[in-house]
C-alpha cells in the first residue's frame, strides 16, 4: 500500500488529470443520455455555445487557460479554436487563450523556487537557456517560443528563474504568433463534417497556414543552430 501511495504521490499531477478527465467523461456521457444527444449533436451544441453566444469566446479562454492542469494538448485546442472561430478572429482569441496559459506554470515554477531554487538549473535540456534567461530574459523567452520547446516547462523554467512577469507574457505572446496563425489556420481550413469523416479542406487557407509552418519550423532550425553555435562557443572560452 505504502508503494502505491509512493507512486501516486510522485505522479500527483498525472493521476490528477486522468481523475479530472474521467469526470469530465462521465459528465458528458451522462449529459448525451439525458438529452437524448448523438456526439454530432454534441459537437454542434458546442459550436453554437462558442459563437452564438458573447461568453463563447470567454469559455475557450477560460478552458484554455487551466489546460496544463489538465494535460491537454494545446495543439488541439488551437485547432478547435481555428475550427470555430475561423482564421480571424480565432487567430487573436487563441494568441490571448495560450499566452494566457503559460501564467499558471509560470506561477508554479515561481513558487517552486521558494524551496528550491537549484531545480530549474538542473533540467538539463534547458541549462543552456538559463544564462540567456538571467541576461537578456526576453530575448531567451522569445528564442523557445520560436524553438517550439515544450511550452509549460519554459514557462516553469521562466517563473523559478523569477523572470519579471511582464516581460516575459510579452515574449510569450510574440513568440506565439507565428504557431497561432498556422494552427489556427489549418483548424480553420477543415471543412464538413469530422466526425462523420466527411471533411475538406480550403486551399488557401491551408496554403497560407502551411506557408507560415514551414517558414516557422526553418526559423526554428536557424535559431537552433545558432543557439547550439554560441552555446559551445561558450564552453570552449570557459
Amino acid at each position: 500500500m505504502k508503494h502505491i501511495w509512493y507512486w501516486i504521490r510522485n505522479r500527483f499531477k498525472t493521476v490528477s488529470a486522468i481523475i479530472v478527465w474521467l469526470i469530465i467523461l462521465i459528465l458528458v456521457r451522462q449529459y448525451m443520455q439525458i438529452n437524448n444527444l448523438t456526439f454530432d449533436e454534441l459537437t454542434d451544441q458546442l459550436a453554437t455555445l462558442l459563437t452564438g453566444t458573447w461568453y463563447g469566446p470567454l469559455l475557450y479562454i477560460i478552458v484554455y487557460i487551466f489546460r496544463p492542469l489538465i494535460l491537454f494538448p494545446a495543439s488541439l485546442l488551437t485547432l478547435l479554436g481555428g475550427s470555430v472561430f475561423g482564421l480571424f478572429p480565432g487567430s487573436l482569441i487563441v494568441l490571448v487563450a495560450g499566452t494566457l496559459s503559460s501564467i499558471i506554470p509560470y506561477g508554479a515554477g515561481w513558487a517552486l523556487s521558494n524551496t528550491d531554487t537549484s531545480v530549474a538549473q538542473s533540467e538539463g535540456r534547458f541549462k543552456r537557456f538559463v544564462a540567456m534567461l538571467k541576461n537578456n530574459p526576453f530575448q531567451a523567452v522569445l528564442i523557445m517560443r520560436l524553438l517550439y520547446l515544450p511550452y509549460d516547462a519554459v514557462s516553469i523554467l521562466a517563473g523559478s528563474l523569477r523572470i519579471n512577469f511582464a516581460v516575459f507574457m510579452v515574449a510569450t505572446a510574440v513568440g506565439n504568433i507565428g504557431g497561432t496563425l498556422a494552427y489556427v489556420g489549418i483548424g480553420a481550413s477543415i471543412q464538413g463534417d469530422i466526425s462523420s469523416g466527411e471533411i475538406s479542406f480550403d486551399p488557401n487557407i491551408l496554403l497560407f497556414s502551411l506557408i507560415i509552418l514551414v517558414i516557422g519550423l526553418g526559423l526554428s532550425r536557424i535559431i537552433n543552430r545558432s543557439t547550439i553555435g554560441q552555446s559551445t562557443q561558450q564552453d570552449i572560452t570557459q
